[in-house]
């Protein structure tokens, strides 16, 4: 037999292809981390804004004002809303003060926190009313940080919620 007419790949040329995948891997995986931190940071933002949306018409639709409460700590961050008393999203079962609408068996949570969004920051703690009476709101600014950049998340007295970056990147320039 005649073992020069087999065909393959050298041990040479193996280790070559893996070194130069290894190289292209390299390449990449930075770029990656930096598209998963920006698609998390206007996940967090688009989050946001859609909770005061909802809050916003839910004021609108029944006619009651709504309280929209966002805690910051140290590293971690939550919101919710409820049309009661107030709102601690700090609490997860539906007890007295958790962000919750509606009655029994009716009861819907309204409640996000950090845990979704992992290294995202958010800027301040703040109590929000959105009045049922136009959907007027308590006017305030939000800024969503992490190493993607920066987004925030605007609300102006008439209740408009807008979304803009400081960098002018996916969104228009604050």
């Amino acid at each position: 037999m005649d073992d020069a007419r087999h065909a393959g790949f050298s041990l040479f040329e193996l280790l070559v292809t893996l070194a130069l995948a290894a190289l292209l891997a390299s390449l990449a995986l930075p770029a990656a981390g930096r598209f998963i931190d920006n698609s998390r940071l206007r996940s967090a933002a688009e989050s946001l804004s859609r909770e005061l949306q909802l809050a916003r018409s839910h004021a609108l639709t029944h006619g009651q004002d709504v309280r929209f409460s966002i805690t910051t700590g140290a590293t971690d961050w939550c919101y919710g809303w409820t049309d009661g008393a107030s709102c601690d999203c700090q609490t997860r079962l539906p007890a007295s003060g958790a962000c919750t609408t509606g009655r029994s068996p009716d009861r819907r949570s309204h409640r996000q926190s950090s845990l979704d969004y992992p290294r995202t920051r958010l800027s301040r703690s703040w109590v929000l009313r959105f009045s049922p009476v136009r959907g007027t709101a308590t006017a305030a600014s939000f800024r969503f940080s992490n190493t993607g950049g920066e987004l925030r998340v605007i609300l102006s007295p008439l209740g408009r919620i807008r979304i803009c970056s400081t960098s002018g990147e996916a969104y228009l320039s604050c």
